[in-house]
């Protein structure tokens, strides 16, 4: 129990590691190319085209990129720069999720997609090459302590809007469970590291979910911000450790979460990352 608890709170200490100012990052990589700002408004204009046409579905997941495995994210950021535009988009994906005679090939990567939209409507949207950066040294070995100051370092985000971030990504559990019964009925047709991205957020929405925060915090987020700054107010002091409880009042079963038939277990298997996943529910030892 206590190494599934330990990695429970290396998983709530990674959080800060997730969140980083990403909107910054598309425009900053037009800027080091020297090809100035993509103009979304025309991007966008193209795109409400692309709404008005019988297939707009299918267009849209071919103008995206994600059956490649490498989604474009000038394409999510244009469909992200306005709000109705988004809604829209979000309800043609979710027309071929819905409609029972579409393939399980757009059925999935429709789900993928919208998956990657609100992830980064939310402010997320780089949350999985973080991860893969970090769940790693994020899982103490046996006897090791987290060292939570030295995980903040990794990439100190900006923590302004961090108690929403992990509150929308913990409202998306729905979608990932959508997507993993149909990986479970008609097997993965989505690239691999498609399933991966969505295998990694999964579990930290999972996280999100099955939380319950302690004291006055009125959501997990709210508990998962105030950790994240009682850390950094405290990086100094090598004697500080966090006391978990006094943040959050129970945390998820990962046993339980991660057993076969669960959307954890069918989306980490379809990623080829089962291993992980067994170390991240960490047994009773």
């Amino acid at each position: 129990m206590q190494r599934r608890y330990g990695a429970y709170a290396a998983l709530l200490a990674i959080f800060v590691l997730l969140f980083s100012g990403c909107d910054a990052l598309i425009s900053n990589a037009f800027k080091e190319a020297n090809l100035g700002q993509p103009n979304l408004e025309e991007l966008r204009q193209e795109l409400l085209e692309t709404l008005e046409s019988a297939d707009a579905a299918t267009l849209l997941i071919e103008d995206s990129d994600i059956s490649t495995g490498d989604v474009d994210e000038l394409f999510i950021e244009t469909v992200i720069s306005d709000e109705a535009t988004m809604d829209d988009v979000l309800a043609t994906l979710q027309e071929t999720v819905d409609d029972p005679t579409a393939a399980p090939s757009d059925v999935q990567a429709a789900q993928a997609l919208i998956l990657n939209i609100e992830l980064a409507a939310s402010g997320a949207d780089e949350i999985l090459d973080n991860v893969n950066t970090s769940i790693g040294e994020a899982i103490p070995e046996e006897g090791q302590e987290v060292d939570y100051a030295a995980l903040i370092d990794v990439l100190l985000p900006d923590t302004d809007n961090l108690a929403d971030i992990i509150d929308d990504l913990g409202t998306l559990t729905s979608d990932y469970d959508a997507l993993a019964d149909s990986i479970e009925e008609n097997g993965n047709t989505l690239d691999q590291s498609v399933v991966a991205d969505a295998a990694l957020s999964a579990l930290l929405s999972v996280v999100v979910s099955n939380s319950d925060p302690a004291g006055t915090y009125t959501s997990v987020g709210a508990a998962a911000a105030a950790l994240v700054a009682d850390i950094q107010e405290n990086s100094g002091d090598p004697s500080y450790s966090p006391t978990i409880e006094d943040y959050f009042q129970s945390g998820p079963d990962l046993d339980a979460l991660t057993v076969e038939g669960t959307t954890l277990y069918t989306l980490f298997t379809a990623a080829g990352m089962g291993d992980l996943l067994e170390q991240l529910s960490g047994g009773d030892s």
